[in-house]
């Protein structure tokens, strides 16, 4: 968005001055897409196959965690994977399925660790750790990979 007094001479200037940096953003955005795998499947296929996933991961490690919850939830939201509310209820994006194993089971395991510290405390992250010691790895992935989980 350009401020409303501001002149087309000036506007031009600043194009000219930042094409290396925008070419170079247009280069990153147009390998990222091109990154991305082709899909063979519906998206409503993968949202099942997330649906599922998703909660027999959740079973797994809670097995450990021993912690209550209510409702599992499964959005599409473009950059957020997971969350806990207030209530005990969990949401995960369905996309995640799209994701290494070891990827998704990091948010499962992210999520199901708010139901017991609501925040990102150390003792937050020593609970993570318990199920997902290379948690720092995983976290790092998705934040460089976000791009390979998308439908287009």
């Amino acid at each position: 968005m350009v401020p409303r007094v501001t002149f087309s001479f000036q506007i031009k200037r600043f194009l000219r001055e930042s094409e290396g940096w925008i070419e170079q953003k247009w280069l990153e955005m147009s390998y990222k897409i091109s990154q991305r795998p082709t899909l063979e499947h519906t998206p409503a296929y993968y949202k099942a196959k997330a649906k599922k996933m998703i909660r027999e991961r959740l079973v797994h490690f809670n097995l450990h965690y021993q912690f209550d919850y209510n409702r599992v939830f499964f959005r599409n939201q473009k950059t957020r994977w997971g969350s806990c509310s207030s209530k005990r209820n969990l949401n995960f994006n369905w996309r995640l399925v799209l994701a290494p194993l070891d990827i998704l089971d990091y948010v499962v395991v992210h999520e199901l660790c708010h139901l017991e510290q609501m925040n990102h405390s150390k003792a937050f992250w020593n609970l993570v750790a318990e199920q997902a010691p290379d948690y720092k790895k995983r976290r790092k992935w998705l934040k460089e990979n976000q791009h390979l989980l998308s439908m287009g």
